[in-house]
């Protein structure tokens, strides 16, 4: 009986497995947010009523430092030697010199206190020390308004009525000073001090921008100043209900937090009326703050998840690709993050290995065939190059030469001596040379053309002693000095420069001349021909290429190959000219970087 096959299981997708985690941290989220949102009004409320406690306890205790303060400043203003002296001193000469003492107290205290915009002291004698010398008049103002005299005499401190002045309210702190001079002493005071306060800088201070929809204000018995702001209507009306410390009260259909704190001293009251609303949005913010941080610690968490997830879904993926490019890629299977996976991509990479193996092999048997068939044409054009016998000619270039000797014929010997040099040099010169020989090289050539053009041209030579036997390639000046002679001087007389000298550990072979020069235009294209110009086309460019010259014996695409091909990156072939002035051919020759192919 034939055995039934077993269904394969369903198995799960690890596509709807994220979408699924994603859902149920998304729902958690919404709940505890939702949660934190809707369940916790009561404790907000709590929290509010407590901030708003510490804040009105907080205030009073801020304005009594403020005032404490203020008045230990004037103290120390008026009991100082130098104020008495200036004040109550009969001698001219003392006042005149107390009077510098007297105002440099007065701007030290101003640095004891806060709150007050300025000090002033009156005495019997009718002078007066003040820190800004502005408020004099308030001062005088506060007196009146609080029955002193203008013999200043009082026994207590008093804190005046509010004073207008300059679209502006001030409250001035006024307590009489004892005085003691040259040993005397006073029976009633002779000085009054007053300290200026401005409401709005001592309210100022009262209520945090936290609270700006309420208001704080400050009341003597049945006069308010120094609101924050404008009381409406409502607001107002409802003042005599606020209670002492702190509680709540409807106001306009509205409820407000409200707070009546006694402040010591001048026996101020600190009133306060604040929208419950606003406090429980100061809490809010904080409770925002904690919102954000649940919400970035859970979507911190979601990314994780998700970070882990999409893992193991990039190296499942990774490997399908792998195994699908399996024939085709050359590098080995990326080994997974997941540990259960690792042992398929072991066994993958010990095949793709194997497969690399045989391709190397592959390779290596090719490039053997491409290097017999290169020997191969190498070996027949030497065979090509020996059918024609070299000693004939140079035997031949000699008689010539002799007889030219013979005859005296100095010209032509030069020539035909420059001649059989070159030729010989072109032919048996190995593939690397020192430049000694190629200078020498470079000599039999303009010896030939020194016959040729007799006194077109002048030759200079800077020669360094250094470079003489630096490795380079043979026939690399003559193109570039032929270039010249050719192009530059257009049968006027010139003058060219064949330098040599190292920089950089590089050998530089400056070949320049003071022609006609070359347009920046056909210099571009003369370097973009010169870069851009294969082995297969370098022969037909060398004699098809314009380069803004007369065509052909251009070899600079030819020098430039060679070049490269030998010394690699390390070498360069510069051009600059300048058009109507000059032009500049330098070759850049490392030592040692010659490539082995080269030296084979």
């Amino acid at each position: 009986m034939r055995a039934k096959k077993k269904a394969p299981g369903k198995g799960f997708s690890l596509r709807a497995s994220l979408v699924l985690a994603l859902g149920l941290v998304l729902a958690a989220l919404l709940a505890v947010m939702g949660y934190y949102i809707f369940g916790v009004r009561d404790t907000a409320r709590r929290q509010a009523e407590e901030s708003f406690q510490n804040l009105t306890e907080a205030s009073r205790a801020q304005l009594e430092r403020l005032l404490e303060t203020s008045q230990k400043a004037a103290q120390t203003a008026s009991y100082s030697a130098a104020s008495q002296r200036f004040l109550l001193s009969e001698i001219p000469g003392d006042v005149i010199d107390a009077k510098s003492l007297a105002a440099d107290v007065m701007d030290y205290v101003e640095t004891l206190g806060d709150g007050f915009v300025d000090i002033v002291l009156l005495s019997v004698r009718g002078r007066k020390l003040s820190a800004t010398n502005s408020y004099t008049d308030i001062v005088r103002e506060a007196m009146a308004q609080s029955g002193i005299g203008e013999d200043l005499t009082f026994t207590q401190p008093v804190y005046s009525p509010v004073i207008e002045a300059d679209g502006k309210q001030y409250i001035v702190y006024l307590t009489p000073v004892y005085g003691s001079i040259d040993g005397y002493r006073y029976r009633q005071n002779p000085i009054l001090c007053g300290v200026v306060y401005d409401v709005e800088t001592l309210s100022g201070s009262l209520i945090p921008a936290s609270y700006e929809a309420g208001t704080a204000f400050l009341s003597a018995g049945t006069e308010v100043f120094g609101g924050t702001r404008p009381l409406a209507k409502a607001e107002e009306n409802a003042l005599p209900e606020i209670a002492e410390g702190v509680g709540s009260l409807f106001i306009g259909g509205e409820r407000y937090l409200t707070g009546r704190v006694t402040v010591e001293g001048p026996e101020w009251e600190l009133i306060y009326l604040v929208p419950e609303s606003a406090a429980v949005s100061a809490i809010d913010q904080m409770r925002s703050l904690v919102v954000m941080l649940i919400l970035l610690t859970a979507l911190l968490s979601l990314a994780v998840m998700v970070g882990i997830l999409l893992g193991v879904r990039r190296d499942i993926g990774r490997l399908s690709e792998d195994i699908a490019g399996l024939g085709t890629v050359s590098g080995p299977v990326r080994q997974p993050a997941m540990k259960e996976l690792r042992p398929v991509s072991g066994v993958l990479n010990e095949t793709m290995e194997r497969l690399q193996n045989a391709m190397q092999e592959e390779k290596r048997l090719t490039r053997l065939t491409y290097e017999a068939e290169l020997a191969q044409s190498r070996a027949e054009m030497l065979a090509y190059r020996s059918q024609i016998n070299p000693h004939f000619l140079f035997n031949t270039l000699e008689s010539a030469r002799s007889l030219a000797h013979r005859y005296h014929a100095a010209p032509v010997e030069q020539l035909v001596g420059g001649m059989s040099q070159m030729f010989r040099y072109s032919i048996y010169a190995p593939p690397i040379v020192p430049l000694e020989e190629e200078l020498g090289q470079l000599g039999g050539y303009l010896a030939v053309m020194e016959v040729r053009f007799p006194g077109r041209f002048a030759v200079l030579e800077d020669i360094a002693p250094e470079t003489l036997d630096w490795p380079v390639l043979p026939m690399l000046l003559q193109p570039l000095c032929e270039n010249a002679l050719t192009h530059a001087f257009n049968g006027r007389r010139g003058k060219l420069l064949v330098q040599t000298f190292v920089e950089a550990g590089r050998l530089h072979v400056r070949i320049a001349d003071n022609g006609k020069g070359i347009s920046e235009e056909q210099l571009r294209q003369i370097l973009w021909k010169m870069k851009n110009t294969d082995g297969e086309t370098a022969d037909v460019a060398e004699k098809e290429w314009d380069f803004g010259v007369p065509k052909g014996s251009i070899g600079l695409p030819n020098i430039y190959r060679r070049l490269k091909l030998t010394f690699g990156d390390h070498a360069h072939l510069l051009l600059r000219s300048k058009e109507g002035y000059y032009t500049v051919a330098e070759l850049v020759i490392p030592r040692g970087h010659i490539r082995a192919e080269r030296l084979g």
